[in-house]
């Protein structure tokens, strides 16, 4: 048996917007104790890594193990009929169907059909960062901005007490410079300097996917070494992880 409720279907939302950026179909698995979802985009560069905890809905029993497979589309096309206040509903329907029904006053029910999943485990990369950063949403979404208006890559610099944010092309040059008594930091961690650069388009797809309730993302990075953007969903433990590979020149 398997049935997940949410009053609140930001967080579904999120999720959803933050796939569509980087794939066609999502395969969410559903546990006893929690949903995850790890896949990675077509080029191979970008993943996505999610754990929703069971505390975090409303209702959520789940009596096994079970990996639904749906297009991307067909998934946001069904959660963007339900509004702010909307209760919404997920359960396993008859042969392989998913029936997710949206309750405000009256019940609309949609059942998507789960496609065929060549789902295989992807494992988490194997790291150890030696920055970390804890930072506004907001803050990070200007500094990305502001590299942008000149580049299409960003080069991150984590040295004792700062980040530095670069970019530079043939028009030239653009250096964001973050310490701990900036505003939109909250805590700078580094045991190694580190230097490395990141597609600009693909950190972006991710930042803008999430919502404006997100209030902080902790960032992690290394030399020569993935990017993670860690965005919490909630404030019981949920967490969505972006991980993005290195531009090495």
């Amino acid at each position: 048996m398997l049935q997940v409720t949410s009053k609140d279907v930001n967080g579904w939302n999120t999720v959803i917007k933050a796939a569509s950026a980087l794939l066609e179909e999502i395969a969410l698995e559903f546990h006893p104790d929690k949903i995850t979802m790890r896949n990675m985009d077509p080029s191979h560069i970008a993943m996505l890594n999610l754990e929703w905890l069971a505390q975090s809905f409303d209702g959520y029993v789940c009596d096994g193990e079970y990996i639904i497979t749906l297009r991307v589309d067909d998934l946001a096309n069904v959660v963007k009929r339900a509004s702010k206040g909307d209760t919404m509903e997920i359960s396993l329907g008859e042969g392989n169907s998913v029936v997710i029904k949206v309750k405000d006053g009256y019940q609309r029910e949609f059942t998507l059909h789960s496609l065929e999943s060549s789902h295989t485990a992807v494992p988490l990369p194997k790291v150890n960062f030696a920055a970390k950063v804890t930072m506004t949403l907001k803050g990070f979404r200007e500094a990305i901005a502001d590299i942008a208006t000149v580049s299409d890559q960003i080069t991150f610099k984590g040295e004792s007490g700062s980040l530095t944010l670069s970019g530079t092309s043939e028009y030239g040059n653009v250096k964001v410079t973050m310490t701990t008594s900036t505003p939109e930091i909250k805590e700078i961690s580094v045991n190694d300097a580190s230097t490395a650069s990141y597609s600009i388009e693909y950190l972006d797809k991710f930042i803008r996917s999430l919502s404006a309730s997100t209030e902080t993302l902790t960032i992690e990075f290394g030399n020569r070494l993935p990017i993670k953007v860690e965005a919490p969903l909630d404030q019981k433990g949920s967490k969505l992880e972006y991980f993005l590979a290195p531009r090495v020149e």
